[in-house]
């Protein structure tokens, strides 16, 4: 503007007046509208900026080992509706996918009602955990397959705690996570808060320690306790009732934990003089369970595997966790029957994962490097059964191509930029396996009776089976496939 002023006094009024009018007119042209994202796009990945996102859960990754914790929030942003002239169109395999998506949705429905209504409870390691497995082999064989079974067992420590005399008998006690197994009876010699002043200056050769939660952590109490001499120990609360927790790591001695009310109990005689003479007894019991197993076999090399747990929490049907992901897994399969992909197809159904994702971990110790290596993709479906979208993560190659699918058939899905270790896929992570994790955006009943079928969004255990087949269908063209 201030060149054009200059110049109006060079050359007259008239340009003056001639310039402001072609700027007027100028500004009053229309440009082209704003981009307006497109409404109905409900795809959510993580801002470019992000980290690749890696495969940690339950659930929550127990996931860690969080096998019921739930999986951390999704961090994602709002990916914008890419233009289609710009998209690379369905294959014919795809469109029939999803052209057929209402009768998926019905087929996978209906399986998560057996699952969850008809098997009911499954509770890790039990009886109806194996009556699970059972159902689930006649299904398999029912579709086609020829399942097999694979029979493994977990440890579960138990606790005891019996006090001599005192009319006190057997106490509650719980385990400390990392304890020593193996008894010990002794006398009980209170040791207030386990800090290096609390310990007696004869030390705790050959006694119990009893010791007060609080200030300094459970395995700086135990090993300082250790090291005076002492056999074993017990940690009792500092608040009212009973506690778990861990000793972040292993313990030398047998390592117990009681409730505030009976610790005091213990500690009130001591402190009258009156000798406590008790047994703590830490043993490992051996849990079964089993995976279940069904190939479909393939016309060329490597192995792509499609996971989902089946056993529940006590005293929950697991609606959604996970009898949706087996219920998606169970129409992949219908589905499939008697296709030749260009890999081998495995269908793995995985025992106790809530218990410490001990079926997947079982699973993959089992494997040769050679085996391991010959799996080119793990596929996770846990708890995709309540919420109103769905969240995705693993590697970048298989993650994108499920985003664009989403986003082009109207899925709503989110892409989590957060590591997610809290299931099954998270042993195969750790075996360098690449990894995808589907679950929904709502885990705040899972583990809970609360997990029923009241709760399910009836279209998402469906989506999940599109998206599993869709990738099914396109993997072996994606770049990074057996890599």
């Amino acid at each position: 503007m201030l060149d054009i002023a200059r110049k109006s006094r060079l050359f007259g009024p008239v340009l003056t007046l001639s310039v402001l009018l072609w700027l007027i007119a100028a500004a009053c042209v229309p440009g082209p509208p704003p981009a307006t994202p497109d409404a109905s796009s409900t795809i959510r990945q993580a801002g470019e900026a992000a980290a690749e996102p890696t495969v940690v859960l339950t659930k929550p990754p127990t996931p860690t080992p969080q096998s019921t914790v739930a999986a951390p929030a999704a961090t994602s942003t709002i990916l914008p509706e890419a233009a289609t002239a710009d998209r690379e169109p369905p294959s014919a395999a795809s469109a029939a996918i999803f052209d057929d998506l209402p009768r998926l949705r019905e087929q996978t429905f209906s399986y998560l009602i057996e699952m969850a209504e008809d098997v009911g409870v499954r509770t890790s390691g039990t009886d109806l955990e194996h009556a699970a497995a059972q159902f689930l082999v006649g299904r398999l064989a029912e579709l086609g397959y020829s399942p097999e079974v694979q029979e493994f067992s977990w440890d579960s420590p138990t606790a005891s705690l019996e006090i001599v005399g005192h009319n006190l008998g057997i106490l509650d006690a719980n385990i400390l996570t990392g304890t020593a197994g193996g008894q010990a009876t002794a006398a009980l010699v209170s040791v207030g808060l386990g800090k290096p002043e609390d310990i007696p200056a004869e030390g705790l050769e050959g006694k119990i320690a009893l010791i007060e939660r609080g200030e300094i952590t459970f395995g700086s109490k135990v090993a300082r306790v250790h090291d005076a001499g002492a056999v074993a120990a017990i940690i009792y609360n500092n608040e009212r009732g009973g506690f778990r927790g861990t000793l972040g790591g292993r313990s030398q001695i047998p390592v117990v934990a009681l409730s505030q009310g009976d610790g005091r109990k213990l500690k009130e005689l001591m402190d009258r003089g009156e000798p406590v003479e008790a047994t703590v007894a830490v043993q490992d019991n051996a849990v079964p369970s089993r995976n279940v197993i069904a190939e479909l076999p393939g016309a060329g090399e490597g192995v792509v595997l499609l996971g989902a747990h089946y056993d529940t929490v006590p005293d929950s049907i697991g609606a959604s966790d996970n009898s949706s992901g087996m219920g998606a897994l169970l129409a992949v399969a219908e589905r499939l029957e008697g296709r030749s992909l260009p890999f081998t197809l495995r269908f793995v159904a995985f025992g106790s994962e809530e218990t410490g994702l001990h079926g997947s971990e079982y699973y993959v110790e089992s494997l040769s490097p050679e085996e391991l290596a010959e799996i080119y993709l793990m596929i996770n479906l846990d708890s995709v059964g309540s919420g109103d979208g769905l969240v995705v993560s693993g590697d970048r190659w298989v993650v994108g191509h499920i985003r664009e699918t989403a986003n082009r058939e109207g899925i709503p899905l989110e892409v989590s930029a957060r590591a997610e270790m809290g299931s099954d896929h998270a042993n195969f992570r750790n075996a360098w396996v690449p990894t995808v994790f589907f679950r929904s955006n709502d885990l705040s009943r899972i583990n809970t009776p609360a997990d029923t079928m009241e709760t399910i969004n009836q279209d998402l255990p469906g989506d999940v089976t599109a998206l599993a087949l869709d990738l099914l269908e396109n993997v072996d063209t994606l770049p990074g496939y057996g890599q």
